[in-house]
C-alpha cells in the first residue's frame, strides 16, 4: 500500500544514537562491521526499499553525524536520509528525530537502527494495522512460562498468553506520537518503548505477530546470530518483490 496524496506521506524515524556498552566494543555497535557494512547500513537499507517510506531521519551520535551522512550516500539515499544528533535516552532521540520530520509527514515508523533484519512483510503488516487503528506494534507471544520475582523469590506466574515480546518496527499517526511526546516532556514520563507513550494517552495499540529473527544485537551473540542470518537468507530484500527507485 502506497498513499498516493503527496501531502500526506510516511517517514521513518531511526534511533540509533546509543553506546552499545553491553556489546564490549570501543565504538557504538550500530557501527560494528557485519558481513562488510555497519549494522546501521543493513538497517537503512531495509527500510529505503519500502515503496511507503518517503525518508528516513537518522538519529546518532553527535559525533557521528558526518559519517552516517557520508554512509548514507555510499548507500545512494544520500537525498532521501536526514542525519540528526540524538540524546541521553532512546526516548530524547525519538523526539530529535520527530523534530527533523517535514511537515508532509503524516505517518511515522520507529524502527531501531540495531534490527537489520526485520523482513518487507513485518514493516507491511505493522504499517497496514497503524493505517486502520492509528498506532500498530510488532511484537512475540512468549513462549517459556512468564514469573514475576523480586529478591531473588517468585512472586507470581504470569498468564503467557497474554505476554508479547515487544519488538520495531511501530508505526504512529504523527500527531498522536507527537502529543505523547509533548506530554511526556510536560509530566516527565519515561519508556523504553514509544508505544508505552501513546498507551498514555488512552489510545488502543494494535498488536501483529512479530518476527523470531527480529532481534535487537544487544550482545556479542547477538551479534554471531545476525551474521549466520544474513548468510544465509535471502539475498533480495525488496518488499514483495518490489525495489523502490531512488533519484
Amino acid at each position: 500500500m502506497t498513499p498516493s496524496n503527496h501531502l500526506e506521506q510516511t517517514f521513518a524515524v531511526v534511533p540509533a544514537a546509543g553506546s552499545g556498552v553491553r556489546m564490549g566494543l570501543n565504538h557504538p555497535k550500530q557501527f560494528h562491521l557485519l558481513h562488510g557494512k555497519p549494522i546501521l547500513a543493513w538497517t537503512l537499507e531495509r527500510l529505503l526499499a519500502l515503496p511507503f517510506v518517503h525518508g528516513i531521519v537518522a538519529v546518532v551520535p553527535e559525533n557521528a553525524v558526518g559519517f552516517v551522512a557520508a554512509l548514507a550516500s555510499s548507500l545512494g539515499a544520500g537525498a532521501s536520509v536526514t542525519v540528526v544528533a540524538g540524546g541521553a535516552r532512546r526516548q530524547d532521540s525519538v523526539r530529535a528525530g520527530l523534530r527533523a520530520l517535514p511537515d508532509t509527514c503524516q505517518w511515522v515508523v520507529i524502527h531501531d537502527g540495531v534490527r537489520p533484519m526485520a523482513s518487507p512483510e513485518l514493516f507491511y503488516r505493522t504499517y497496514e494495522a497503524a493505517r486502520q487503528s492509528g498506532a500498530a506494534i510488532c511484537a512475540c507471544l512468549a513462549q517459556d512460562t512468564v514469573k514475576m520475582a523480586d529478591s531473588g523469590w517468585v512472586q507470581a506466574t504470569v498468564p503467557r498468553d497474554r505476554v508479547w515480546l515487544v519488538q520495531t518496527p511501530q508505526v504512529f499517526r504523527r500527531d498522536l506520537l507527537e502529543r505523547a511526546f509533548h506530554l511526556a516532556q510536560a509530566f516527565e514520563w519515561n519508556a523504553t518503548d514509544d508505544a508505552s507513550l501513546v498507551e498514555r494517552l488512552g489510545v488502543r495499540v494494535a498488536v501483529v505477530e512479530g518476527e523470531k529473527f527480529n532481534i535487537k544485537i544487544t550482545t556479542p551473540e547477538d551479534l554471531l546470530w545476525a551474521s549466520w542470518y544474513l548468510e544465509h537468507s535471502p539475498k533480495d530484500t525488496a518488499p514483495l518483490g518490489r525495489q523502490k527507485e531512488r533519484p
